[in-house]
């Protein structure tokens, strides 16, 4: 009779707990928050092309909330906005048009990358990404897609 009221007892403790919903406690941790980077390592900051993309035309591109970039060489400045996003390890990039004066512009462009190198910091853990290793993808004709490391700045 013990063991049956004891188990009676149980149940209906257990049956309570179930129908007065989680407690707080429960619904802190009922949602965990990660980071959205490739790899678990952010991925915002500045980084630049180490070569060329066209002719001598470098590529300086910010992944920041408002992602920016810049091309410098042969005389040419132009600044322009890009739009980013992460897609499990990868990095994909849109980049706008901007007109770089003198009547010429930077033409739109996709670009995907992926981590590549990653720096460590004192305690030997994961610290930020070094680089990024892309294929710059134009949508000018007769220009083809170029393979490149993005060294951070």
């Amino acid at each position: 009779m013990r063991k049956t009221l004891a188990r009676l007892l149980a149940g209906a403790m257990l049956l309570a707990g179930f129908m007065s919903g989680p407690s707080l406690a429960q619904d802190a941790n009922a949602f965990v928050i990660v980071p959205d980077h490739p790899g678990g390592v952010g991925v915002y900051g500045c980084y630049r092309a180490n070569q060329p993309l066209y002719g001598p035309y470098i590529l300086t591109f910010c992944l920041e909330r408002r992602g920016t970039y810049q091309i410098r060489g042969g005389g040419v400045r132009c600044d322009g906005r890009l739009t980013w996003w992460t897609s499990g390890r990868d990095v994909m990039v849109d980049i706008q048009r901007a007109s770089c004066g003198g009547g010429v512009a930077w033409e739109a462009a996709s670009m995907d990358c992926r981590p590549t190198g990653r720096s460590l910091n004192p305690l030997g853990q994961l610290a930020r990404l070094a680089a990024l290793r892309c294929t710059y993808h134009p949508t000018v004709r007769f220009k083809g897609r170029r393979v490149f490391t993005a060294n951070r700045i």
